[in-house]
């Protein structure tokens, strides 16, 4: 009877040993829990209208984040305030890594500038995840406008009532280059403002406006039809998406260099490992021949996952535009 007994006792530590250990995973393993992470649907806001660069580059990398994270990612497009809208949803979103933004670099870098009481704080509200990708902006007409260069362009403006042309533009980023542009070669522009790149592309199409400082991916596919004319890049090297157009620089502006760039974020207090996750999945990503030949083929050149070089990044560019819109006399609004 003893033997029983004795195994009945064991039987019975063993279960005490094992609902211990239990306890014990549930209580210390929050970490090993976001291993698991995601395991719900994740939202990636979009401040802007679908249609532009930073749309683009949400739906694109939220198919590959679904098919490398076996979860769906959803874009949600919040446009308005050039991009403040949808920026400040996520910098007031619950920091749990289901709520994340693609944000372009002017909602991070020039909406600080240029936007009084502004809602968010592009470096204390957020966690960097990733550099997405970089592109030119390019100086687009609709095909009708009568000029065939950028050099013609600059002469049409005089002929305007006030001198100046109507031009559209999505977001703060895009009036900062567009005045740089400005400074350096005479042009003079009246910014209008439209809810994203691809509203600005319609409104180029119809004729209201008559130029359009734009991503590159917006106006690339109306550029190579004919419908619209690119007659300048912004950045310091042509664009390998489109060949024939020189940049700025070549036009007899040395030195000119203005590129733009779209950033993957987070709620500032997002878990560690959580961010882990999704850096380590885009660092992946943005490897992947399909994603880079997808990018390429839009003017756009792949980032990386130094999320400490993209904060550094985020601060250096709010320094240099603060004293483009000194130089240019652009007050907050």
């Amino acid at each position: 009877m003893q033997q029983p007994l004795a195994r009945l006792r064991r039987n019975i530590l063993r279960s005490i040993g094992a609902a211990a250990a239990t306890a014990f995973i549930a209580v210390t393993a929050p970490s090993a829990f976001a291993g698991a992470y995601p395991d719900k649907p994740v939202r990636i806001v979009v401040g802007f209208a679908p249609g532009g660069t930073n749309d683009i580059l949400a739906r694109l990398f939220a198919v590959k984040l679904q098919e490398k994270l076996k979860q769906n990612f959803i874009v949600d497009n919040k446009p308005g305030a050039n991009s403040a809208i949808g920026n400040e949803f996520v910098a007031r979103a619950t920091p749990d890594g289901y709520t994340l933004l693609v944000s372009s670099s002017g909602g991070l870098t020039t909406n600080p500038i240029l936007m009084k009481n502004l809602q968010y704080d592009p470096v204390k509200d957020f966690e960097p995840i990733a550099l997405l990708g970089s592109f030119p902006l390019v100086v687009t007409v609709p095909a009708a406008l009568p000029v065939k260069n950028f050099g013609e362009l600059v002469q049409y403006a005089k002929t305007t009532k006030d001198g100046k042309l109507d031009n559209g533009t999505p977001t703060t980023s895009f009036v900062l280059v567009a005045e740089t542009l400005s400074a350096v070669s005479g042009v003079k522009f009246n910014h209008i403002l439209y809810k994203g790149s691809g509203p600005v592309v319609a409104g180029l199409l119809s004729g209201e406006i008559q130029t359009g400082v734009l991503d590159s991916p917006a106006v690339i596919q109306q550029v190579k039809g004919g419908k619209l004319k690119a007659l300048a890049v912004t950045t310091a090297q042509r664009s390998a998406a489109l060949p024939d157009v020189p940049t700025v620089a070549e036009l007899g502006y040395p030195g000119y260099d203005a590129p733009i760039w779209t950033a993957l974020m987070a709620p500032k207090g997002t878990p560690a490992p959580v961010l882990a996750t999704l850096r380590t999945a885009v660092a992946d990503i943005l490897k992947d021949p399909d994603t880079v030949a997808k990018m390429h083929a839009l003017a756009l050149d792949p980032g990386d996952a130094d999320s400490v070089a993209l904060g550094n990044r985020i601060r250096s560019d709010i320094a240099r535009w603060d004293k483009a819109a000194k130089a240019a006399n652009i007050q907050p609004e």
